[in-house]
C-alpha cells in the first residue's frame, strides 16, 4: 500500500465529489500498417503493464489518507477483429473505471484488416499524463522488438506539506477568476460537460521571438487574445510536468495544472511574453505544489481557470520493425472541464491545435472565430513582435455585467439532539483545522479547507459517529451545520 501524491489526491476527490464522467479518461490510439505479429504486440502490452506498476493499481481512502492498492484484477489486454473500429473506440472511451477496484488502464488490439491494426489504450488520468504517451510508445516499441523491459519501482509514497515559500508564492498570486469573456460574452464554466472539438493547423502561423520559447509565445498569444476580448486580468491554467530525474521514465500522473495570470497597461506583445516567461520561471520552483493545498479555501473543482492550455513537444518517432506507425496524439474523451481547452502538439511536421469546448457553454461558431482570432494574433506578432496588445486587430468585448448576489436563507434553530451532533462535528473540524473555535455556519473553504481536509474530516466522522458522509455534502453545504444535518438525515 503506497501513499498517493498530492496531485492524485486532489483529482481523486474531484472525481468522487463531482462525478466527472469521462473528463479524466485519456484515450490513446496507435495505428499500425504492415504484417503485425499479434502475439508479440500483446506480449509487449503485458510487458509495459509489468514495467509500470501504477497501471495495475486502484485507490483506497484509509483514515483520511489516500493510498494506491493492487487492483482486484489485472489490466485487460484484449484482441478483437473489427473492420469498423470507430464504434469500438467510442465504447472504450466511455467505459467507466472503478477508482476503488481498478484497474485504471486497458489495452485493446483491433484487427481492422490483415495488414492494418489499431492498438487502443485508455487510462484514467490518475495513472497517466501527456508525457506518458511518449513513454508508452517507447516502451511498447522496445518490448515488441524483444528488448528487455525491467520493472520500475512505484514512484509514489511521500506526502509532503507545502513549504512556507510555496504557500507565500500562491497566496500572493491566487485569486478567483470565475468567468471569461470570449467574443463579447461572459462565459462561466460548469461541471464537466459533453464536449466537441475544433481543429487548427498553426504550422505556418507561429512566430519566432528571440529569448522566448514556442510555448511561451503560444501562452502569450492566448493571454493577448483574452486581453483584447476585454479580460483585464485573465487566468489561464497551464499543464506542467512535475517529473524529476528519478521519475522521468515513469508512466503515471506527474503533471499538474497551475494558473498563470497576466495584466496589461498598454504594453507590447514582447513585454507580455517576457513577463510570462519570468512568471513561469518563478512558478517552476513550486510546480509540484497544488494551488488548493498551498492556499487553502479552494473548493475541489474540475478546472482552476475558465481557459486552459496543454502544449507539448512530440518525442522522436519510435520504430516497430516491419510496421508503419501513425499515432493519434490528441484524441478527445468527449468531455470538457472548462470554457475552452487548447491542446497543442508541436512536432517536426508542424503545430496542431485542438480546441475543446462544450456547446452548452459556448457555440461552435464562437470557438471557430476564437481560433481564427488566435491565428491573427500570431500573424500580427510574426510581422511585428513589438506590436502593442491593444493594437492587435481584434474586437473588444462588450461590458460584462454581474449577477446579483444570492442571499442565503436563515438556518433553522437546532433542537437538543441536533445541537449535540453539531457540537460533535464542530470538535472534529477544530481538530483537523487546528483551530480553537469555529462557528457552526462558517464555510470550510473560507477557513482554508481543501481536499485533504475533507477526507480527514470524513474519516473521523466515519470512525466516531459511524456514518459515511458523501463528499458532495462538502460542496452543497460546507458548514458544520450542513454536515451535521447530512449526518442526521443518513441516520434517520
Amino acid at each position: 500500500m503506497v501513499l498517493a501524491s498530492q496531485a492524485q489526491h486532489g483529482m481523486w476527490v474531484t472525481e468522487v465529489m463531482h462525478g466527472t464522467g469521462t473528463a479524466y479518461h485519456m484515450p490513446f490510439a496507435m495505428w499500425f500498417d504492415g504484417p503485425l505479429d499479434r502475439e508479440a504486440m500483446l506480449a509487449a502490452c503485458r510487458a509495459v503493464l509489468a514495467r509500470h506498476p501504477v497501471l495495475s493499481r486502484a485507490f483506497e481512502e484509509r483514515d483520511g489518507s489516500l493510498h494506491l492498492v493492487p487492483a482486484t484484477v489485472e489490466p485487460p489486454v484484449a484482441f478483437v477483429v473489427e473492420p469498423d473500429a470507430e464504434a469500438l473506440v467510442e465504447r472504450e472511451i466511455a467505459r467507466p473505471f472503478s477508482l476503488s477496484a481498478g484497474p485504471l488502464a486497458r489495452f485493446t488490439l483491433v484487427e481492422v484488416s490483415a495488414s492494418r491494426h489499431l492498438l487502443l489504450f485508455v487510462a484514467h488520468h490518475l495513472v497517466f499524463d501527456g508525457i506518458s504517451k511518449d513513454l508508452l510508445v517507447r516502451d511498447l516499441a522496445a518490448a515488441y522488438s524483444g528488448a528487455p523491459a525491467p520493472p520500475l519501482p512505484m514512484p509514489y509514497g511521500a506526502e509532503e506539506k507545502p513549504s512556507p515559500e510555496a504557500e507565500a508564492y500562491w497566496r500572493a498570486r491566487w485569486h478567483e477568476v470565475p468567468q471569461v469573456v470570449i467574443n463579447g460574452v461572459a462565459r462561466t464554466p460548469r461541471l464537466a460537460e459533453l464536449g466537441e472539438t475544433v481543429l487548427l493547423d498553426l504550422t505556418n502561423d507561429m512566430p519566432d521571438l528571440s529569448g522566448v520559447t514556442r510555448f511561451e509565445v503560444f501562452l502569450a498569444a492566448v493571454h493577448a487574445l483574452l486581453h483584447r476580448y476585454g479580460n483585464a486580468d485573465p487566468s489561464v491554467a497551464v499543464a506542467m510536468s512535475t517529473r524529476t530525474a528519478e521519475t522521468r521514465d515513469h508512466i503515471g500522473l506527474f503533471a499538474t495544472e497551475l494558473p498563470v495570470f497576466s495584466s496589461m497597461s498598454g504594453g507590447s506583445f514582447r513585454e507580455l511574453a517576457l513577463g510570462l516567461r519570468s512568471e513561469l520561471r518563478e512558478l517552476n520552483a513550486f510546480r509540484e505544489v497544488p494551488v488548493a493545498r498551498a492556499v487553502g479555501g479552494i473548493k475541489p473543482r474540475v478546472a482552476l481557470a475558465p481557459v486552459s492550455i496543454s502544449f507539448r513537444r512530440r518525442a522522436a518517432e519510435q520504430v516497430f520493425p516491419g510496421l508503419e506507425l501513425s499515432v493519434e496524439w490528441k484524441m478527445s474523451n468527449h468531455m470538457v472541464r472548462n470554457v475552452l481547452h487548447l491542446q497543442a502538439v508541436d512536432g517536426d511536421d508542424g503545430l496542431r491545435l485542438t480546441l475543446h469546448y462544450s456547446p452548452e457553454v459556448i457555440p461552435r461558431q464562437d470557438v471557430e472565430l476564437a481560433g481564427e482570432h488566435l491565428r491573427k494574433v500570431l500573424r500580427a506578432v510574426a510581422a511585428d513582435p513589438d506590436v502593442r496588445v491593444a493594437d492587435l486587430p481584434l474586437p473588444v468585448a462588450a461590458q460584462v455585467t454581474s449577477a446579483a448576489p444570492v442571499v442565503p436563507a436563515a438556518a433553522p434553530v437546532p433542537g437538543e439532539a441536533e445541537a449535540e451532533l453539531v457540537e460533535q462535528v464542530r470538535l472534529i473540524w477544530m481538530e483537523v483545522l487546528r483551530m480553537d473555535h469555529i462557528a457552526p455556519d462558517e464555510d470550510l473553504y473560507d477557513l482554508g479547507g481543501h481536499s485533504l481536509t475533507i477526507t480527514q474530516i470524513s474519516a473521523r466522522i466515519r470512525k466516531r459517529l459511524g456514518v459515511e458522509v458523501p463528499f458532495d455534502v462538502f460542496l452543497d453545504d460546507p458548514t458544520i451545520t450542513g454536515v451535521a444535518a447530512a449526518i442526521g438525515g443518513l441516520r434517520s
